[in-house]
């Protein structure tokens, strides 16, 4: 694979994914360390063969890039609004949403491992939590149920046996 079709292939990959800032800074990285190790002697092919899929370092980037992978970064989304007279624009030069606090939060990713672990834990702690509020009530009314397990016992004998006179 050649150089141009690996910066391609990444920026195919990244775009839309991650910010533009994030895609450029990347492509600019591999583009250099390329031409570097060319310069060094080595073909372009040598080298892209030791950096591997451009497919699987760009899931690795946006593994690794928060808010990435969630299609926030693609123009029709939904995401981007247009900026009017009183709204401003974010550091990464997005325009800031109307409803912007200032304020940030993360969302987990439900569809990585950790979302689906953290999904596994809580549904997990919810059958555990079940289960030990049910055998707190049981451990609560053994020391009744017995004696009035007896009281039944005798109640019925005694009906019963007034019926079989």
């Amino acid at each position: 694979m050649r150089k141009e079709e690996f910066l391609q292939i990444l920026r195919r990959a990244l775009t839309g994914d991650v910010p533009p800032g994030v895609v450029e800074e990347n492509i600019r990285y591999y583009d250099g360390y390329i031409a570097d190790e060319v310069r060094k002697g080595r073909t372009e092919e040598e080298v892209i063969a030791e950096i591997g899929d451009p497919r699987l370092i760009a899931r690795t980037i946006e593994d690794t890039t928060d808010g990435a992978g969630n299609s926030r970064y693609q123009s029709g989304s939904g995401y981007e609004y247009d900026s009017g007279p009183d709204m401003g624009r974010d550091e990464g030069g997005y325009a800031r949403s109307p409803f912007d606090t200032g304020r940030s939060f993360h969302i987990f990713a439900m569809d990585k491992w950790y979302g689906k672990l953290l999904a596994a834990l809580v549904v997990f702690g919810v059958i555990y939590l079940v289960f030990t509020i049910i055998g707190g009530i049981f451990a609560l009314l053994m020391p009744f149920i017995g004696p009035l397990f007896m009281i039944w016992l005798i109640v019925t004998i005694i009906r019963n046996s007034g019926r079989r006179r």
